[in-house]
């Protein structure tokens, strides 16, 4: 799990140079500033990170899966990335991902689902779903903003279920750039 964990996350630092300006505000038609829409990005660095993907590794990525119909999670979720293999609890990864202007509940609300996805199968009052890692992403941010937006979303989930510990969080700062791994 570790190597293919490697690759898996090499391969979305690359992508994540890989998307343009235009995917990560959106020019509007009449509007004077670009906007930042969550789908929009997702789908771009989805398609970055997929063309990195080679024929035969074991996990596949998916977007997006509506989790309310499972017969073992519980929750009416829908992860923006999952890497995993269909059909089986084999689960390496989960990511969630906002935008630097997002609502700080917002944000809080998806370390929440990030812990649940990665709590122990064992512990049957936690997620059967037992993700190996889990990656908080914000994008649009510098790194010289992040320790006011780290506060900030530590304030949010203050009262929370979020354990730091089960999530490592990226920055995407734009265009060009690497995304890179930052500490809480």
């Amino acid at each position: 799990m570790d190597k293919a964990l490697r690759l898996v996350t090499e391969w979305l630092l690359c992508a994540s140079s890989l998307v343009g300006k235009d995917f990560i505000q959106l020019p509007v038609a009449d509007a004077e500033d670009p906007e930042y829409r969550e789908r929009v990005y997702c789908y771009e660095l989805y398609h970055q990170w997929r063309t990195h993907w080679p024929k035969g590794f074991p996990f596949s990525l998916s977007g997006e899966i509506d989790k309310s119909g499972h017969p073992l999670i519980r929750n009416r979720t829908k992860p923006d990335f999952l890497v995993h293999i269909p059909g089986q609890m084999t689960n390496l990864l989960i990511v969630e991902v906002k935008p630097k202007n997002a609502v700080r509940l917002e944000m809080a609300e998806d370390l929440v689902k990030l812990t649940h996805f990665r709590r122990d199968l064992k512990n049957k009052d936690k997620s059967p779903a037992n993700y190996y890692e889990a990656y908080f992403w914000l994008y649009g941010i510098s790194i010289d903003e992040w320790p006011k937006v780290n506060s900030q979303i530590k304030k949010a989930s203050k009262d929370k279920d979020v354990d730091y510990s089960l999530i490592k969080c990226f920055i995407h700062e734009g265009e060009g750039i690497k995304a890179k791994h930052m500490e809480w």
